[in-house]
Parts: C-alpha cells; structure tokens; sequence
C-alpha cells in the first residue's frame, strides 16, 4: 500500500504553556477517530510543540481510501421476477433505485430471510486522502476545545492566539486548506532572532526534515529534547559550583514549555540572603523567576541560580545580569516580609484567625485551630502516656494555621504551614512542635511524602479529619469526578499515613470523635454522615490496599471482614498474600466456603453443648475449637485451618448437621458457626475469586 506521512503545524502567537500539551493531545485523538471512520489506517502520531507551535506527524497514511463495498437486500425474488424469469416492475424499481441495471441484481437467502431476495452490491470508489483533509483539517482544528478562546479584529474565528501560519503536507504535497484565512503551505517561522536578518520564512519540502529545518532556524521543537537538554546542562553548570540542582518536575516541565531553544544560565545572589529559610529562597526564585536553586552534598542551599534564556547564547551577559537583578529585588522582599512577621509571636495571631473564613457553614480558622486541637489532644491521650507529648501536640494543633494571616505567606500561599513551622523554630518552640506544624499540610499529593515525625502525622491526620468530616457533616460530599475541596485527597492523606505509621487508631472511632467535636456545625443527621463517611474511607481504604500490592482477590476478602482497623487489616492481607501460595489453600477457602452454604438462612447461636454430639466425626471437630479460637498470629492460624481439611471432610461426609433431633441440629450448627467466626477473623472466603 502506498502511503505518506502527514505533517500538520499551526504557528501561533505565543501558547500559554498549560495549554500546549491538552491542546495537542486532544487533536491527535480527534484525527485518529475522523482517520478511523475514513478507513484510513494509520501508524503512528508525533507530537511536538513549543512556545507558539503545535505540531503533529502522522505516519503511515494511505494517499487514498480503499474502495468500499455494501451490499443492498430487496424484496423476495418471488416479488422481483415473473413465472418466465422476467424482471417485474418491483425489481426494476430496486435496481433503479441503486443505480444498477437488473442484470446485476442477483437472488440468495440472506442471514435472517425465510427465502431468496434480490442483492446487490455497490462498489463505492475511495477518496484521496488529500482531498478528505482539505475537507477535515478546518474543522478539526476548529473544533478544539480552548479555554479563554479568543478572536482578533474582525474575525469570528476563536481560537487560543492568532494563527500566523500553517505548515500542511502530505508527503511532499501541499494541503490546500485554510484556517480563518490563513493558507496550508510548506513553509514556516524559526526562532525571532534567527529571522532578524531573514525576512523570510523556511521551507519544509517533506515531513521527514521538519524537526532538522526548524533546529537549524533556532528552534529545538519536540519538548522532550528541549527538557533533556536542559537537564543536562542543569547538571553541569551546578557541578561546576560544586553541587546539584534541587529537582522539581514541575519547573522543568514549565520551563520547557515556554522556550524554543533552551540555554541555560547560572546567576549569582548575596550570600546573605541564605539566612532565609531554604523553602522561601526555593519558592521565590520558582515563582517569580522561574529559576532552580542550587544545594550541597549536605542539602544547604548555594548563593547561585540557574534559568533559561530563550536563545542559543548570552554574549554580553545581559540576560543574566537582567535575571540577577531581578532576583535580588525580589529577595529583598521576601527578606522584608520575613523580618516583619518575625516582629511579633505566631502564637499572638491566633485572634486574627478569626476574621478569616474557613467555612461559611463551618466557621472560622480560629474555629478549626479549636476543633483540630480537640481532635489533637483526644488522638495523643490515646497514642501516648506522656502528658507532655499530649501538651506539645494540642500547642502545635492550637497556631497550626496563625501562618494565613502573616505577609509571607500572603505573598506565596504554597508556604502555608511551612511558614508557620520557621517562624516557631526561630522564636525557639520544641522542635517536635515546629516540625509537627511545618509538616501537618502533607501529603499534599497522592504520590508526595507523608510526614516525617509522628506530631507533624497526628497533626496532619487532625486537620484532614476535621476538614473532611465537616464537609460531610454539612451535605458537602464528592460526586462522580467532581471534588472541589480535594476531601479524596485528604481522605487518602489520612488512611496513607495511619497505614504507614501503623497506629492502633480505628477509622470508625476516629470519625465519631470528629463528629461529636462537629456537632454544633453540623446540618445533617449524625447518622446519616455517618453512613456516608463509612463508604468514603472504605472506598480510600481500598484503593490503599491496592497500591499496596495485594492480589484482588485478598483484598475483597480481606475487607469484607472489616476495614476500619488499618494495623489488623494489614496483617491479615500479609498473611492472605502469603498463604494464598500454599497447596492447602484451595481446601482451606472450600471449606469455608461449604459451611458459608450450610448456614445460609439459619440463626445458630455461638454457645453449644458439647456433651450432646455423638458421632466421632463431630466430636473431633469440636475438640479444635479451643486451641483455633486462642490462636492470634493470623499465618499460624490460617495454616491451622488448613490442617481441618480432612476432619471437615469426615464430617460432611458422615454427619447429617440439619437432623430432626432439635438440640443436636442447634449443637452441630453452633458447632459450624464458631467455625466460620474462626474463618471470618481473617476473611470472608465467599469473596475469594
């Protein structure tokens, strides 16, 4: 088959970087569906973009669709020819009516006929594809979804920014097309500063030279390179000053997104302003400058930064002394906002807290700072016997959120708490207290670290609690995918760090702590939130379950004997995951699983008379009870119950447990249930599949 590639660019004013990558993405997956509806195969889809191109390649197009054919059913050949073989006026309407003459009607018995219909079929001759994306182009482009489309002068044409030109090709051909009068060529615009002295545009003459032609015109299009060569001299220019870069993703992927030719720079700051606190120096030189600290082997920052240019060179040095001057100002600021809010006490804009709303329906910070030190205190009495641990943790619970109302963070909210943590540290707070409030925003992502110490854990476990809880105690629940205070994020935050702590503290008792504390806010029944927070933390503990590894099938049997008790839960999917490889598990679940059947509809009682059981069988099977009921460790357990594969087999075989004798039916079904209790202590086996 003949094919060509298709080469697609629109070159845009500048594209905001967040909306490069949805904007390709959503394209590529528009024209693979139109190419699938065509007939037109198709090998792969190249992305690429930068600052004020997008741009697509697709290989393996066929230059023309393949003929189609369909096949037309009519009426019964009775209807369609006469007693002497003749068309009738029925089957020379059917073949006029697909264009045919009769002699190319034939007659069979089609799927799902009775009889012979008249059947004819139609070739329709395929399209070029050319002429299928002359006609497609336009409107798929048109049809992406742009947020703040915009539209420039006259035109009706809305659109991210103003297309400048498009580059469209099959193969080495031209696509004659156009968008809000623009035309399809084969020619485009390289870097600004390449075109200084070159007036005019560059020529693409085939797909396969697009990324060459554009790199010689000072433009590295595919985002990938554009970031690995970044990285690499990222690396190099802070080895050079003897340390590495402090990573984040984020500012990478930022970064190249909003050049076209990426050079990095390495710039100096007074040393001086390393006495801010690593966070602020990170976060100001991040936000306001788009630039990567540099640390030690120790992880103590560097008085250097390191930024993109947008070009191939900085021959006068004018683009970094621009960026260091910058900076500095910037510093100065964040130097000014710390010393001020270092003026007075974290402890003594508690009151402040009040005008600051967290809630409408659920109050004011100040209202939650009270709350989450309730919860504190309560959760600590419990994890500790130390009065002064309890007293540190309801301190730390107490100015937790004081930092919302200092100028720091006002200018950077992402500093919340990290603030409030620096600010307690230098005016000499313990520091189990200054790290409890420094950590207590975290994990803020499903993947980010949870707190380092156990305050800043219980501190965090509180807060989210609080949040979430008093959400749902005022009807604020997530519905399908919509979250609008991130309570899924925060529900996930909470069990992550009970899991990873291990602490014997119950889901179940941890929401009816928080609801008492609530109860003054709360507009919905107790037992109807309740209800709800139940599904929503099982729902969290699920998915807990499977990041863990567990295989389906221990999970669901796992949970279905009870969730709440994290540490328990825990155990008893290790000791399922493990025993699930023993030959003697296959028994073990069928056995549980047959007295599940026995007991389905009956109401036995645990209690049971021994004395009243007759036959060996039974009489074996009650004299394991005991020592299966004391057994705690669940894979000694699980391989005791696997030992009862032969003693139940007897017993099945020879007792007849719903017998007419009412006190031995009671004894032996009480006698199954204490087994199944057994059972259920670390699964349901009915769930195992």
């Amino acid at each position: 088959m003949d094919t060509r590639t298709l080469l697609l660019e629109l070159h845009c004013e500048e594209i905001p970087a967040r909306f490069l990558e949805p904007l390709t993405q959503e394209f590529s997956e528009a024209f693979t569906k139109w190419a699938g509806e065509q007939k037109l195969s198709l090998a792969t889809i190249h992305i690429d973009y930068s600052p004020r191109k997008m741009a697509w390649r697709m290989a393996g197009l066929p230059v023309s669709q393949a003929d189609q054919t369909e096949t037309q059913v009519g009426p019964p050949q009775r209807m369609c020819v006469d007693e002497a073989g003749a068309a009738t006026q029925t089957g020379l309407k059917f073949a006029e009516k697909w264009g045919v003459d009769f002699s190319a009607v034939r007659f069979e018995q089609p799927a799902g006929k009775k009889e012979a219909c008249a059947v004819v079929t139609l070739t329709k001759a395929g399209r070029p594809t050319l002429e299928l994306l002359a006609e497609a182009l336009p409107k798929l482009i048109a049809g992406l979804h742009v947020p703040k489309a915009m539209r420039w002068g006259n035109s009706e044409f809305a659109f991210v920014r103003p297309i400048r030109s498009i580059l469209g090709l099959l193969g080495e051909t031209i696509i004659p097309f156009e968008v809000d009068g623009v035309k399809a060529g084969n020619t485009t615009w390289g870097h600004r500063l390449f075109h200084l002295n070159r007036p005019e545009p560059v020529t693409v003459a085939r797909p396969e030279d697009y990324e060459a032609v554009l790199l010689n015109a000072g433009v590295v299009v595919a985002f990938q390179e554009r970031k690995a060569r970044m990285l690499t001299q990222l690396e190099a220019l802070a080895t050079e000053v003897g340390g590495c870069v402090v990573e984040d993703e984020e500012l990478a992927n930022t970064l190249a997104q909003i050049v076209e030719f990426p050079r990095i720079l390495r710039g100096e700051f007074p040393q001086s302003f390393l006495d801010l606190p690593k966070e602020v120096l990170v976060t100001s030189l991040k936000e306001h400058q788009k630039s990567f600290c540099i640390e030690n082997a120790k992880g103590d920052l560097l008085p250097y930064f390191l930024t993109a240019a947008n070009r191939p060179d900085d021959p006068e040095g004018f683009v970094q002394a621009g960026n260091e001057w910058v900076l500095r100002a910037r510093l100065y600021d964040a130097r000014f906002f710390v010393a001020e809010d270092r003026r007075t006490p974290l402890a003594s804009r508690l009151d402040k807290l009040k005008q600051l709303t967290f809630h409408r329906e659920l109050g004011s910070y100040f209202d939650k700072s009270e709350r989450v030190t309730a919860l504190v205190t309560s959760l600590a009495t419990r994890l500790s016997n130390d009065a002064g641990h309890v007293q540190e943790a309801a301190q730390a619970a107490q100015v937790c959120k004081c930092d919302l109302v200092t100028l720091m963070v006002g200018e950077f909210p992402e500093l919340q708490g990290v603030m409030g943590g620096e600010y307690l540290k230098h005016e000499g707070a313990p520091e189990a207290v200054w790290q409890a409030v420094k950590e207590h925003y975290q994990p803020i992502s499903a993947e980010a670290p949870t707190p380092t110490t156990a305050m800043g854990s219980l501190l965090a476990v509180a807060d989210k609690l609080d949040t979430v809880v008093g959400c749902f105690a005022i009807g604020q629940i997530p519905t399908g995918s919509k979250d609008p205070l991130a309570l899924r994020r925060a529900g996930q935050g909470i069990v992550r760090i009970l899991w990873e702590r291990g602490w014997n503290l119950n889901i179940e008792t941890l929401l009816d702590l928080s609801l008492a504390v609530l109860k003054a806010k709360a507009t919905k029944p107790e037992m109807e939130s309740r209800e709800a927070l139940l599904a929503f933390f099982r729902d969290r503990v699920a998915y807990q379950l499977e990041v863990a590894g567990y295989p389906g099938a221990a999970r669901r049997s796992a949970l279905a004997t009870g969730w709440s008790d994290l540490t328990d839960l825990k155990a008893r999917c290790e000791a399922l995951s493990t025993f699930a490889e023993d030959a003697r598990f296959a028994s073990l679940a069928q056995s549980a699983k047959r007295i599940g059947n026995i007991l389905k509809d009956e109401t036995p009682v645990d209690a049971f008379d021994g004395a009243v059981l007759q036959q060996e069988e039974e009489k074996a099977l009650a004299g394991t009870l005991g020592h299966l009921e004391a057994t705690s460790d669940y894979p000694a357990l699980l391989a005791n119950l696997a030992e009862l594969a032969q003693p139940l087999e007897a017993f099945f075989n020879s007792v007849m447990v719903k017998c007419e004798d009412a006190p031995l039916r009671a004894a032996r079904l009480s006698l199954l249930q204490r087994l199944r209790n057994t059972f259920l202590r670390v699964a349901d086996f009915s769930q195992w599949q």
